[in-house]
């Protein structure tokens, strides 16, 4: 019978993901708040989908210098040295990845900024000469972001090896209310371009000041230099070249489906953005918080050579990640119409957009799980310094999947993306659960698909019978309203979670009581 992680580790993962989902459910409410102020101002329409396209050469940007994988690639090498107790050292890589990188990076702004009409013209062929030069105007005004994202996510990565996930949560909190701010007060002036001069005014206050401030809370220390001989320096590209040069489906899902996208209708993307976002706020409040978390100290297992311990505290990790998504998954299935509506009904959304964006958004819930499980099993990887198998898995998948967007897209339109995204990334989380079990030598992995199973059969039955009690609802009360949609939600949902956790029971899943005693204790 396999051992449970030690107390004093689940503990510390349990506080720490306490910490980081309390502030992540906070910046997936306000980054939602954001396309629903979009909507709410200027709608669903050519624009809206400009000003989501606009993001695509700054992300990609961001995803050339490993970014926003940084703390994942950096945390392994930072720990490197702190379990070897050689803190100078660390510090002295530190300060040698932040002064290159950084170099980096802003020569690449530069470029970008030059020669972004032809980069985004590569990005998004199928939009109107009007259209274009919208997308180029706020390419440009957004690119500098990028610097405060690098700058901020290795000042967050030394905060989180050092267990401080307080300052770094705020982050993205702050980046949401720059853009809200942005849209609220100089949208009625300049238009869906006052959310792009939010989201540089965000960049720089919250990805970048205050995580200057945290750094030097966790005891800091930075001096410039190139030394880039340093052993640490070159572990740090060792890990860090794989994930920059691979095309991973985790990061090109949303430039694939905006490429194409660009040649469908007006609005198909802005409906792809909004369930997509209405998707991520659940898996970001989960996923990423429990990710977030775990990852130092799984990272901290293998520096120490505890290999037992991190394959427990693994299991575990994603025992709880499939007990709180698939329910919810599920449920937001059988829930879609509602919700959109209760969430888009005041804004200058039509019915046709709703409609478009629910349906959308039932597509996009059938790969939630793996959208929040690959999350895991890839910082699996990392924890170990191995980011390469990641990236080929993630590469090769995307390369694979082109074709299945491309024969979705002439069949089923926006919902064609949306189901070709589901498919590959369930396809990528599969394989990196086979590839992470045979490297781990996991023996409880039979015993992890069992528990997906049973838990995935509570939460399918559940969810069917929450779908018949919304449509039963629907046909007695007037649910295309904020207060009645809000009704059917409440509703259906409860009758929803407390159906699961008792199918659960009936299948014999005994983790449900350790895991709500846990949450209570934590």
């Amino acid at each position: 019978m396999s051992r449970m992680p030690t107390p004093s580790v689940k503990r510390r993962i349990a506080q720490s993901t306490g910490i980081v989902m309390a502030s992540v459910l906070a910046s997936r409410l306000l980054g939602f708040f954001i396309y629903w102020t979009v909507a709410h101002q200027v709608g669903s329409n050519a624009v809206t989908d400009v000003y989501y396209a606009a993001f695509t050469l700054p992300d990609f940007l961001n995803y050339l210098v490993a970014s926003g994988s940084l703390s994942l690639i950096f945390i392994p090498v930072f720990t490197k040295y702190i379990a070897e107790k050689r803190e100078d050292e660390a510090w002295r890589v530190f300060s040698t990845v932040v002064t290159f990188m950084g170099l980096l990076l802003i020569a690449l702004v530069v470029l970008a900024e030059l020669f972004a009409p032809r980069l985004v013209w590569l990005l998004g062929p199928g939009f109107h000469p009007e259209q274009r030069v919208l997308l180029i105007f706020l390419t440009r005004l957004m690119l500098p972001a990028q610097i405060c994202f690098y700058l901020g996510a290795i000042l967050s990565a030394v905060q989180y090896a050092k267990a401080q996930f307080v300052v770094p949560s705020f982050a993205p909190i702050i980046y949401n209310l720059g853009i809200i701010s942005g849209g609220v007060f100089l949208g009625p002036r300049i238009g869906i371009s006052g959310f792009s001069v939010g989201v540089l005014a965000g960049a720089v206050c919250g990805n970048f000041l205050l995580q200057v401030y945290g750094a030097t809370r966790a005891g800091a220390r930075f001096r410039p230099n190139l030394d880039l001989r340093h052993p640490g320096f070159r572990l740090f590209l060792k890990l860090a070249i794989p994930i920059m040069l691979a095309l991973s489906l985790v990061f090109t899902d949303d430039w694939i489906m905006r490429w194409f996208g660009s040649y469908l209708q007006p609005a198909s993307i802005s409906w792809l953005s909004n369930a997509k976002q209405l998707m991520r706020v659940p898996l970001g409040v989960v996923g990423q918080a429990v990710g977030v978390a775990s990852f130092p100290f799984l990272a901290q297992l293998y520096s120490e050579g505890k290999f037992d311990e991190l394959n427990r505290t693994l299991n575990s990790t994603l025992k709880g990640l499939i007990l709180m998504l698939l329910p919810i998954s599920a449920l937001t299935i059988a829930q879609s119409s509602p919700l959109v509506y209760l969430v888009f009904s005041h804004t200058k959304m039509r019915l046709v957009d709703l409609d478009a964006t629910a349906s959308t958004l039932v597509i996009f819930s059938i790969g939630m799980f793996a959208w929040g499980a690959q999350n895991i099993l890839a910082r699996g990887f990392y924890a170990g310094r191995d980011t390469l198998t990641p990236a080929w898995v993630g590469t090769t998948l995307t390369f694979l999947t082109v074709p299945l967007y491309w024969i979705f897209v002439h069949r089923l339109q926006h919902l064609g993306l949306a189901l070709a995204s589901s498919c590959g990334i369930m396809a990528y989380t599969v394989v990196l659960f086979i590839l992470l079990t045979r490297r781990t030598q996991n023996h409880e992995a039979g015993a992890l698909l069992l528990f997906f199973f049973k838990v995935s059969v509570a939460s399918a039955l559940a969810a069917g019978a929450a779908f018949e009690l919304v449509r039963w609802l629907e046909a007695r009360i007037a649910w295309k309203t904020t207060h009645g949609a809000f009704l059917v939600l409440v509703l259906a949902s409860s009758v929803g979670f407390l159906l699961t956790g008792l199918f659960a029971k009936l299948l014999r899943v005994r983790e449900i009581d350790s895991y709500l005693n846990r949450l209570r204790s934590s």
